[in-house]
């Protein structure tokens, strides 16, 4: 017997399966529950799924604006289906658990859809930055090997940020109890199970949040507030209304 960082005794038993506890106190919504995911997943998978079409279809939306969008209905639809499936299925069972594997496998698709999407909000808000601050330089700054670069680097980004994390995770011993605090398999309450040290693994969680999450959100109110200023410079309400 072994008792890792958080004082919990671990004994010889690994864990093949987790216990999803997430809404589970509340049996006799289950059903209900599952209509109202369902009907919010689908309005939100078909809505992405439209936005992306009409901007594939229409030359006119042929633009880095809506380039970047349409990316981000993309990942959004991936984030949608690599988390709530699993979580509509759980409502209609008794037992809702994930394998080990599939849980690694989620936790891999959920964090790099969200390292993803924080980076391309924040190639958005310097595309609009852009866009008002520097309007003749715009197609020059923002020409498609740039947009195409920015996509990219979103993409590499929330892949490697996750590919770290899940090899991590994957790392760490389960000896039980295997029930996670959530609907989804997360680096968090993962790291509540884990039997041995965990502190590379927080260590690396942190910096991953000030890097990926945080830098991203900062840059974005940064952009936002030289818009803003940009705006107020404007005399004309007509120019006003262009900007918007």
């Amino acid at each position: 017997m072994a008792v890792g960082s958080n004082g919990r005794t671990a004994n010889q038993t690994s864990v093949q399966e987790f216990i999803f506890l997430g809404f589970a106190n509340h049996p006799e919504l289950q059903i209900f529950l599952f209509l109202v995911f369902l009907i919010i997943y689908v309005v939100a998978l078909m809505g992405n799924l439209l936005i992306l079409l009409v901007i594939i279809v229409d030359r006119h939306l042929h633009t880095p604006m809506y380039f970047l969008l349409g990316n981000l209905s993309f990942i959004d639809m991936c984030y949608m289906s690599g988390t709530v499936p699993q979580m509509l299925a759980n409502f209609l069972r008794e037992s809702k658990t994930i394998s080990y594997s599939g849980c690694m496998a989620q936790l891999f698709a959920l964090i790099s859809c969200v390292g993803s999407e924080c980076i391309l909000l924040a190639a958005m808000a310097y595309d609009r930055y852009v866009a008002i601050c520097h309007p003749l330089l715009y197609m020059v700054m923002m020409n498609r090997k740039v947009c195409l670069q920015m996509v990219a680097a979103s993409w590499t980004g929330g892949f490697l940020n996750s590919l770290v994390h899940t090899l991590l995770t994957s790392a760490l011993s389960f000896c039980g109890p295997n029930e996670i605090l959530h609907f989804m398999c997360d680096v968090p309450p993962l790291l509540e199970l884990s039997c041995t040290d965990t502190t590379l693994n927080n260590t690396v969680l942190h910096t991953a949040s000030v890097f990926i999450g945080i830098s991203p959100c900062l840059f974005i109110v940064i952009s936002y507030i030289f818009i803003a200023f940009a705006i107020l410079r404007i005399r004309s309400s007509e120019g006003r209304r262009k900007a918007y």
